[in-house]
């Protein structure tokens, strides 16, 4: 393994990572404050029912006031999102940084099988309470 094209790439998917991320912020930052509209999601527009990412932005806004269960509730798929990009980062910084050729992540798709997995089951399940129930987790 060539830790030089690792440490590029890792670089590389890190800016474009944070500009995309940046900017996504900013426009729902502007949206939160009503200087940008809010556009409706057009599959709930639709169906009447909860996308899996219905509740992202709420979830955010809740993770970074503290609120780590409350974001959970709105949409685990922040959290675990994090958790993910997490586990990422700080493996692919040991194998850069370390002295031994050790690969410390895993190039293996299953935690990203799993987080879908998560998101996806969550998704199922809030729909089920809304349609079914009529219990609405968003409270929208």
């Amino acid at each position: 393994m060539d830790k030089k094209i690792l440490f590029r790439d890792y670089i590389i998917a890190n800016l474009a990572g944070g500009l995309g991320s940046l900017s996504m912020f900013f426009i729902i930052m502007m949206q939160e404050t009503g200087k940008l509209p809010k556009f409706p999601c057009t599959f709930l527009y639709a169906t009447h029912m909860y996308c899996p990412g219905c509740g992202g932005t709420r979830a955010l806004m809740a993770l970074l006031k503290g609120h780590i269960i409350t974001s959970v509730c709105y949409n685990p798929a922040v959290l675990f999102g994090v958790g993910l990009i997490l586990y990422y980062e700080i493996t692919v910084l040991m194998t850069i940084f370390t002295k031994k050729d050790k690969v410390y992540y895993t190039k293996s798709m299953l935690p990203v099988i799993i987080y879908v997995s998560i998101v996806l089951i969550f998704a199922v399940i809030r729909d089920i309470l809304l349609a079914g129930f009529g219990i609405d987790m968003l409270n929208s």
